[in-house]
């Protein structure tokens, strides 16, 4: 099929091909001519490139995404499903990639100022308040930016509850949390919720938290080692603020002969798969990417609508969280 272009619409309406592109791109044209070339453009279905359109109405239809990295599942799944919901409604996605860089984060921050996009998701660590144009409509996700900005954020208190009582409810009794140094952000959040339910109901609990930033595997199995009394690990019970962290301590374990998860289970949180037939081998507490970027790209929709750049005060949407069983717990 032929793919209808600028010469068609301006020999089919009976004008130039420079009296449509002046249409398009919001030029002062005669009257007449616009009807001309308006009919042609319905009776040919003729639809503008992003660029043009852009010119005409004054809005890039193109939404910056930043992610500390895409180097993981959870990360990897929610670009996906934030790229289906954008293109559903007609926007492109940049992705992003800061590499935990806060310099980076900024830098892209200032290229979409620059670029004038139509809008800005971002999972930003940097203090970026003050770098984003008050005029580009913006929704965070996990960390708020200020209180002018919508915020969306799974429910990770309930998760690390939550983990507590699946943990318990399956027979562990001596429970532990483990994690790298330092433990912050949402991932204290998620330790809070998690000792809280541990202190609750009077469970026996302890935190082990990776004093090495880059070889933290070395403290892991140092402490594992120091924990195994005649072939039994000293905790029946462990859970961690990811499934990266998780995944290395279930694989350290079994590599020292413990056995998962007779002797020790194990929930991580996150529960992203690399392909969506990935069977599920860790047990975690589910963020359900999904719902996130639909509910960020909502937020984001709102703004372009309502012209409510900066109004959003304090508004928090939580998404909820949900356990997924996988091998390492009974």
């Amino acid at each position: 099929m032929k793919l209808v272009n600028m010469n068609d619409v301006a020999n089919l309406a009976g004008v130039s091909r420079g009296s449509i592109s002046n249409y398009i791109n919001g030029k002062k044209t005669k009257l007449s001519t616009q009807k001309k070339i308006e009919e042609a453009i319905r009776s040919l279905n003729y639809v503008p490139n992003a660029t043009a359109r852009s010119l005409k109405t004054s809005k890039s239809n193109f939404v910056v995404f930043i992610v500390p990295t895409v180097n993981s599942p959870f990360f990897s799944e929610l670009s996906y499903h934030m790229q289906q919901e954008l293109q559903q409604n007609g926007y492109k996605m940049i992705l992003c990639n800061s590499n935990n860089s806060s310099k980076e984060e900024i830098e892209y921050i200032q290229m979409a100022n620059t670029q004038k996009v139509a809008g800005l998701i971002t999972m930003s660590y940097a203090d970026v308040a003050n770098l984003v144009d008050t005029n580009i409509p913006l929704v965070s996700i996990e960390k708020r930016v200020s209180d002018d900005i919508p915020l969306v954020i799974s429910d990770n208190y309930a998760g690390g509850r939550l983990a507590g009582e699946v943990l318990t409810n399956r027979g562990a009794t001596r429970l532990l949390f483990i994690s790298k140094r330092p433990v912050r952000n949402i991932s204290a959040v998620r330790e809070k919720g998690f000792l809280d339910y541990c202190h609750e109901n009077n469970i026996a609990v302890e935190r082990f938290l990776a004093r090495k930033r880059t070889n933290f595997i070395a403290d892991f199995k140092r402490f594992i080692s120091e924990n195994i009394v005649d072939g039994s690990f000293a905790y029946d019970g462990v859970f961690s603020d990811s499934d990266e962290y998780a995944s290395d301590f279930y694989n350290l374990l079994i590599h020292a002969g413990i056995r998962v998860p007779s002797q020790v289970q194990i929930i991580g949180f996150d529960g992203s798969r690399v392909y969506p037939r990935q069977k599920i081998i860790l047990s975690s507490i589910k963020q359900h990417t999904e719902i996130i970027a639909k509910t960020a790209v909502e937020k984001l929709l709102t703004q372009f609508d309502d012209h409510k750049v900066g109004t959003f005060f304090g508004e928090q949407t939580t998404i909820p969280i949900s356990f997924e069983k996988g091998s390492t717990t009974k």
